[in-house]
């Protein structure tokens, strides 16, 4: 696991804030966030927004370039943001692996600062992951993670990254 601080530089970062926080942008309902065997919990929901899957492209697709420059994927299998409203309650979800192909990685890109975090179990310990905004945190597919939704502010948004290196 390895946790990037300052990521990008600071106009590319406010370039991605900037449109997830667009009126505009499309934001999709998603009623199982993290398993869907939880998916009747009142808590396991989330927005969504898929830059990349498969072969098909977003028209938002250049935003996330600047990312992609940096983390140089071989292979890009998915890039997806996730928004998680406010609550009062801060609510973890479920311990979930993004792909079962060992081979894969996962890189998760804080686009806002706030009282959320992620949680990744690693071979001896669970590590904490604060979202603060412009942090990157990369991580083989074969760990176990979850996140959280915010407190402190309207929401928690992340872009979630799964490639081969």
């Amino acid at each position: 696991m390895k946790i990037i601080d300052n990521f990008l530089p600071r106009e590319d970062h406010l370039k991605i804030l900037n449109c997830l926080e667009d009126s505009h942008f499309p934001w999709f309902f998603n009623k199982e966030k993290d398993s869907p065997e939880k998916a009747h919990l009142i808590t396991q929901f989330q927005f969504v927004h898929s830059f990349f899957r498969g072969t098909e492209k977003s028209i938002f697709y250049p935003h996330i370039v600047p990312i992609l420059s940096l983390l140089k994927p071989r292979i890009l299998i998915r890039a997806k943001a996730n928004l998680n409203p406010y609550s009062q309650k801060l609510v973890e979800g479920e311990f979930h692996k993004d792909h079962s192909i060992k081979q894969v990685t996962v890189a998760i890109y804080y686009v806002n600062s706030n009282d959320g975090y992620t949680v990744i179990k690693t071979k001896n310990k669970l590590e904490k992951v604060d979202s603060i905004a412009n942090r990157l945190v990369v991580f083989s597919s074969s760990l176990s993670h979850k996140g959280t939704n915010s407190t402190n502010c309207k929401n928690r948004m992340v872009i979630n990254f799964n490639y081969i290196k």
